[in-house]
């Protein structure tokens, strides 16, 4: 029997957070833009402009995930400092609705919008 190796890698989104107002911003495009080169395919965005994606490397152990997420946090908040901007961590923003946020442009989350999107509205007017 052979001997399986396990990794690990992690994913979080974060949202995007005037740091005046509270408000959820859509500044997807600019930390891309700013983060591809540093960060590469470890920065990706969400179906939200207003959240966005990070993803470590595949790791051999948790001290290894452990450093990146620290690593990967901390050029995000960087990226989103420059245009003074905070990100935070939470399953959802306590008062931006989510349909007032711009979505991102992509085939994957059109498809969504198209299908989802009439669903959710009938539900949340009943």
């Amino acid at each position: 029997m052979k001997n399986h190796v396990f990794t690990l890698g992690i994913e979080e989104e974060f949202q995007i957070v005037d740091p005046v107002t509270r408000e959820l911003r859509s500044h997807i495009q600019q930390i891309l833009a700013g983060g591809k080169m540093i960060l590469k395919e470890q920065v990706k965005p969400e179906m939200h402009q207003s959240v966005v994606e990070l993803g470590t490397e595949i790791c051999s152990d948790a001290r290894c995930a452990r450093q990146q997420v620290a690593d990967l946090r901390s050029e995000l908040a960087n990226l989103a400092g420059r245009d003074g901007l905070k990100i935070a961590s939470a399953g959802t923003h306590p008062f931006s609705h989510w349909m007032d946020q711009l979505i991102t442009l992509d085939e994957r989350y059109a498809t969504i919008v198209t299908w989802e999107f009439p669903i959710a509205k009938k539900g949340s007017t009943s």
